[in-house]
C-alpha cells in the first residue's frame, strides 16, 4: 500500500491511496483460498477444488469482495498509523484500476485534539427554595382533592359512588373456566373499567344479585379476556357516597400517619426533596454552559450536521403547532445550540476517559427501561431499538454527562443563595425562546417525515384471572 497524496482542511483528511496489483493480486489469491477451503465439488476432496476453478464458479464476486476488504484493510492502517480518531465514519472512492494496480480515495473528519481546562475556578450558584407553611398546606389540599371519604349508604348505586361487590366469573375458554374476586371496589364512573363495567351496577341496592356478560375485543390489553365472552355474576355488599375530608388528624391517619404534624412533616420534606433535584438541575445546566464557554477548538461538521438535524426537526414541530415561520433566524440558533451540543459531548466524552467514569450495564437497562415506560405496549421494540450497537450511544452519552457533571460539581465553588420557589422554577425555564416575538399564523404542514408521534389510547382494565383465583 501508498500514501500518493494526503491532504487535510481543518479536520477533515483526504488521502489518495495505491494498492499495488501484487498485493491485490494476493487479496484475490486469499479469498479463493479462503472460499476453497469451504466449497466441497464433486470429484475433489474437501477443500482441495484448484483455484481456477472456485474463480470460474464465483467470477467476479470474490474479486470484488477481495478488493473490498484489500481497500478497508488499507484504510484502517492508514487511519491507524496517523494516530487519528475518526469522528463518525470513513468514505472511499475508487479512482481507478490499471496495471500499476488499484487507486482509491479516503475520505474522513477527525476528532479534535484539545486539553482539557481546570474547572477549579469556576463558580456555581446553589438555589435553595424557601418552603413556607402555605406550600405545605397546597400539597395536602391536592391531596385532599384527590383521595375522597367515602361513608356508608343505603341509597342505590350510582356514578359517583364506590360500591364493594363479591364478583365471579365464567367463560368458556378453558384458560378461564370460573374464578371469584372477594370485595371488590368499583368506583361508580371509572372511565378505565371495559366497557363501562360500572354500568352494570347502576340502581343496584345492597343484598342484590346483578348478572350480566361482556364480549371483549380481539385486541384488548388482558390476551386472557381477550375475543372472548366472559359471564359476571355480582353481589353488591355495600355502598358509599362519596365525602370531602377535612385537613385534620384523622385526614393524616388515612394517609397512614398518626396525626397532622407527622403529614405536614412528610409534606415539607417532599417539597424540599423536589425543589433540591430542580436546583440541582439549574446548578448542572450553569454549571455545563460555563465549561463549553472554556472551549473553542474545531469540532466535526458530519456530526454537528446531525445533531442539528435533530434540534430543527424539534423545533419545526414545534413551530407547526404554535402556528409560527421557522425563520433563518430561527435556523441558525439551531445551528449554534448544535455546535455548542456537539463541542460539549467531546469534552464531556474526554473527561470521563481521563477520569475512568463509565456507564454500568445497569445504568444503561435502567434509562431504556425508563423509555420504554414511556411507550406503554412497545416496550419489546423499544428495547430491541435502544440495544442496537448504532443506537447504543444514545443512551450512554446522558449517562456519561449525568455522572461527569456530578464529579466536576465536586470541583467547582459553590455558593448557596436562597430564593423563592417561583424564582427556582423560572430558572429551570429554557433560556432561549425560538417563538416569543414570532407573530402568529395559521398552521403550516411539515415537511414529509415531521410528522407528530400519534399516542395511544389508554388500555382499560377489568377484573383478571390472577386476581380471580
Amino acid at each position: 500500500m501508498e500514501i500518493l497524496n494526503k491532504t487535510a482542511d481543518g479536520l477533515k483528511r483526504r488521502y489518495n491511496v495505491l494498492i499495488p496489483k501484487v498485493e491485490l493480486d494476493a487479496a484475490v489469491t486469499e479469498k479463493l483460498q479462503e472460499t476453497a477451503k469451504k466449497v466441497r465439488l464433486d470429484g475433489f476432496r474437501p477443500g482441495k477444488a484448484p483455484l481456477d476453478v472456485i474463480r470460474r464458479m464465483y467470477g467476479d464476486s470474490l474479486v470484488d469482495e477481495a478488493k473490498k476488504k484489500a481497500i478497508t484493510d488499507s484504510s484502517k492502517k492508514i487511519i491507524k498509523d496517523e494516530g487519528v480518531s475518526v469522528s463518525f465514519a470513513y468514505i472511499t472512492d475508487i479512482v481507478k484500476e490499471d496495471e500499476n494496480g488499484l487507486e482509491f480515495l479516503l475520505k474522513f473528519e477527525a476528532l479534535p485534539s484539545f486539553e482539557l481546562k481546570d474547572v477549579s475556578s469556576i463558580e456555581i450558584t446553589k438555589y435553595i427554595a424557601e418552603i413556607g407553611d402555605e406550600k405545605v398546606t397546597d400539597v395536602l389540599e391536592a391531596i385532599r382533592k384527590e383521595h375522597k371519604k367515602w361513608i356508608e349508604s343505603d341509597k342505590n348505586a350510582e356514578e359517583g359512588q364506590k360500591i364493594v361487590v363479591d364478583l365471579c366469573l365464567r367463560a368458556p375458554d378453558k384458560k378461564l373456566q370460573k374464578g371469584e374476586i372477594k370485595d371488590l371496589e368499583i368506583i361508580m364512573g371509572d372511565a378505565t373499567l371495559v366497557d363501562n363495567f360500572w354500568k352494570h351496577f347502576i340502581g343496584a341496592k345492597v343484598g342484590r344479585i346483578k348478572e350480566f356478560s361482556i364480549a371483549y375485543p380481539t385486541n384488548f390489553s388482558e390476551k386472557t379476556f381477550a375475543g372472548k365472552t366472559v359471564e359476571y355474576k355480582a353481589v353488591i355488599k355495600k355502598i358509599f357516597d362519596p365525602a370531602e375530608h377535612k385537613i385534620d388528624d384523622e385526614f393524616a391517619k388515612s394517609m397512614g400517619y398518626e396525626n397532622l404534624e407527622q403529614a405536614r412533616e412528610w409534606a415539607k420534606a417532599r417539597l424540599v426533596s423536589k425543589y433540591d433535584h430542580l436546583s440541582k438541575d439549574v446548578m448542572s445546566r450553569d454549571l455545563l454552559d460555563k465549561i463549553t464557554d472554556m472551549y473553542d477548538f474545531d469540532i466535526p461538521q458530519n456530526i454537528v450536521d446531525i445533531e442539528n438535524s435533530v434540534i430543527s426537526k424539534r423545533i419545526t414541530e414545534e413551530a407547526q403547532k404554535l402556528g409560527v415561520e421557522f425563520s433563518s433566524h430561527v435556523q441558525s440558533e439551531c445551528l449554534k445550540i448544535s455546535e455548542r451540543r456537539v463541542r460539549l459531548g467531546l469534552v464531556i466524552a474526554e473527561i470521563a476517559k481521563r477520569e475512568k467514569i463509565s456507564a454500568t450495564q445497569n445504568e444503561i437497562s435502567q434509562y431504556i427501561n425508563r423509555i420504554a415506560l414511556l411507550h406503554p405496549g412497545q416496550e419489546k421494540a423499544v428495547w430491541k431499538t435502544y440495544t442496537r450497537s448504532e443506537n447504543l450511544q444514545a443512551v450512554i452519552s446522558p449517562i456519561l454527562e449525568r455522572k461527569v457533571t456530578e464529579f466536576l460539581l465536586n470541583k467547582v465553588k459553590i455558593q448557596e443563595k436562597k430564593c423563592s420557589i417561583e424564582e427556582l422554577v423560572a430558572l429551570d425555564e429554557e433560556t432561549f425562546d425560538f417563538f416569543k416575538d414570532a407573530p402568529k399564523s395559521e398552521p403550516k404542514k411539515l415537511a414529509k417525515g415531521n410528522t407528530d408521534e400519534k399516542t395511544k389510547p389508554a388500555k382499560k382494565k377489568s377484573p383478571s384471572k390472577k386476581e380471580a383465583e
